[in-house]
């Protein structure tokens, strides 16, 4: 769910009695096993839902923009502990919204309650078809469906054709994105370069081909 798209009649009352909190670039707004007591809205930045495994290896299993729900999942399982950190990707503010206070908004107002549950859905219905897309794939298979995906949802067009993902990622953050090695990605990353599909410079990537990427191009 989004709450930028929702009415003010019904974002309003829900965000009033939400905590506003600064994270600074690498802050987690909740870690594993923290208590998941509450529910959160980003307000400014952007906010990368991570999860590690028993070998300690991460992998980032969504992104959430301005506006976007996140910690949801967690809390509607009740006694449940957090399994995923939430880490600001920029300079970010976040509502923290009480877990109680965001129940009871539910129950009282029914539009709240199904946009929720169609934010859920639609979710849920995103995370299935791209584990099915990338199911089987190479590393430079998901490499290249991963940037067209950032690139659809955070891509700069530019004058010249070319697409700048609006989003600054390092290296692991890409390579956990695509469940590889920060060592793994930065060697494919140079040979899209090496062939004329992209650019890299200080964290940004320029897709010199938006064509190439088949999700860019919907």
């Amino acid at each position: 769910m989004n709450v930028l798209e929702l009415a003010a009649s019904v974002r309003d009352p829900l965000l009033a009695t939400a905590k506003r909190i600064s994270l600074a670039r690498g802050d987690a707004a909740y870690e594993p096993d923290d208590a998941a007591d509450g529910v959160y809205v980003v307000d400014a930045g952007r906010i990368k839902i991570v999860r590690s495994n028993a070998s300690g290896s991460e992998s980032i299993v969504g992104i959430r923009n301005p506006g976007d729900v996140f910690g949801e999942l967690t809390w509607m399982l009740p006694g449940r502990r957090r399994t995923t950190s939430a880490i600001a990707l920029d300079p970010s503010d976040v509502c923290r919204i009480d877990a109680a206070a965001f129940a009871a908004r539910l129950r009282a107002d029914p539009a709240l309650a199904a946009a929720f549950a169609r934010g859920i859905a639609t979710r849920l219905s995103a995370t299935e078809r791209e584990l099915t897309e990338l199911a089987g794939k190479s590393v430079p298979g998901r490499l290249v469906d991963v940037l067209g995906r950032l690139a659809a949802e955070h891509g700069v067009r530019e004058d010249d054709g070319t697409m700048r993902i609006g989003i600054n990622l390092t290296h692991k953050d890409l390579a956990d994105l695509i469940g590889t090695s920060r060592e793994t990605l930065t060697k494919e990353l140079s040979v899209l370069a090496d062939v004329g599909l992209l650019r890299v410079a200080h964290r940004t990537i320029v897709l010199l081909q938006p064509r190439a990427f088949p999700f860019a191009a919907r």
